[in-house]
């Protein structure tokens, strides 16, 4: 018996879906209530080390004997904090989830594993217990083309590395025969796939709708602005199908362009806002998230004050909200006038306080409303969760199941729901 534990975005999910189907092909039972002879912890350290050693010390106090190997995010930080925790844990990097299985063999039989190589190593074609039935999350690339001053996601997965889209439609085909309604495509930053083949990620999408039929929705992943830009009519083209849904997460970061320039994220506050306005003026429902970080070194409260503006008028329906927090090894970590904590927590209150006024104001708009929508969570108090169109969560009573596609009305709105009937 294998115990997985999983954090952070849909390319980690995706990849310890892989885990549990290797394990499975290799012949170790990965569900169940009975005590684990192996724990993994596939790990995010984006916004920091602190949720995943929190995630490790839980897992030692619950299964105080068993072997545990961390993977995912693995900084060489992270790995000196879990050499003071307990030095028998073993860590992967994040590209050795093939070999998951033989390293898992080894630390039952008492060894301690140090597996950090950084080969790329294409993540399609690999068996996978899905999580939710109905989802099928494909990775289209690793890496990243950027290096901004905040973030060690470069320093842990390296350069872009593009997949081949003929795997991934193949994969895209798998999936959907395999009874699958929602299709993501997920990546470090899925919107500049294809810029290292020749390709784009617009391109990419024509062909799975293209070659793979039947009734399932596209949810693409996370984008940053200056590379949608260099093809978003291409993508407007694309959202026009009905197998796409018209959502997109486009992560600004910050409304100053002082403190994107800081950043390092080569994009503007403007091209942001040009981005908005494409996709708002020809979808009237289209639903945009992005990303927030507050008191990043040198935000002043007018800087602050330009990201609560944006997002009261880009209207966001989801927005991550980050405090910020120095990563050894990147040169934000380095710079003068770090902001104190507790202006970093007041404004992360003040951010969150603004985000959920404008996307319930946002809400409330849909009541009366006739929407489809695709069953695919159980929610609270005996609701089920449904996806309308844009990718907005409405939750329903009634006797569904996951996979059902519905027709609601929508008879009233929360901040994070619509709530239909």
């Amino acid at each position: 018996m294998i115990h997985i534990i999983s954090q952070g975005c849909s390319a980690n999910l995706s990849e310890s879906e892989q885990i549990a189907g290797l394990l499975a092909e290799n012949g170790f039972e990965v569900a169940g209530n009975a005590q684990p002879h192996a724990v993994i912890l596939n790990l995010c350290t984006v916004k920091g080390d602190s949720s995943a050693l929190k995630a490790v010390r839980t897992a030692k106090e619950n299964y105080p004997k068993v072997p545990m190997l961390v993977t995912g995010c693995t900084t060489p930080e992270l790995i000196a904090s879990l050499q003071k925790i307990d030095k028998a844990i073993s860590v992967a990097s994040t590209h050795a989830v093939e070999r998951i299985p033989d390293i898992v063999k080894k630390i039952i039989a008492g060894e301690t594993v140090l597996d950090l190589q950084k080969e790329h190593s294409p993540k399609l074609g690999l068996p996978k217990i899905r999580k939710n039935s109905i989802v099928g999350i494909i990775s289209i690339a690793e890496g990243c083309m950027d290096a901004c001053s905040f973030c060690s996601t470069k320093m842990v997965k390296g350069k872009l590395k593009s997949y081949d889209a003929l795997q991934i439609v193949e994969e895209a085909k798998t999936l959907t025969e395999d009874g699958c309604k929602e299709i993501w495509l997920t990546a470090q930053d899925a919107s500049c796939y294809g810029f290292d083949t020749g390709t784009d990620l617009a391109e990419l999408v024509q062909k799975i709708l293209s070659k793979v039929k039947g009734d399932y929705r596209i949810r693409m992943g996370m984008g940053n602005p200056r590379h949608t830009l260099n093809y978003a009519e291409k993508l407007l083209e694309v959202y026009k199908d009905e197998r796409v849904f018209k959502f997109l997460h486009l992560p600004v970061q910050s409304g100053s362009d002082k403190i994107l320039q800081a950043m390092k994220r080569k994009h503007t506050a403007e091209d942001y806002k040009k981005l908005i306005d494409f996709f708002y003026s020809e979808f009237s429902d289209f639903a945009i998230s992005t990303d927030i970080i507050v008191g990043f070194p040198g935000e002043t409260e007018e800087d602050f004050q330009k990201s609560l503006d944006l997002i009261r008028w880009s209207r966001p329906t989801g927005c991550n909200r980050t405090r910020f927090v120095p990563r050894k090894g990147t040169l934000a970590a380095s710079m003068p006038n770090q902001i104190p904590s507790a202006e970093k927590y007041k404004r992360s209150a003040e951010l969150t306080k603004v985000f959920v006024e404008t996307v319930l104001q946002n809400n409330l708009k849909y009541i009366g409303t006739e929407q489809s929508i695709l069953i695919d969570e159980v929610g609270k108090r005996d609701s089920w969760i449904g996806r309308a169109n844009n990718y907005k969560p409405v939750a329903v009573h009634g006797d569904y199941k996951i996979g059902d596609r519905i027709k609601v009305r929508i008879k009233n709105a929360e901040a994070f729901a619509l709530i239909g009937e």
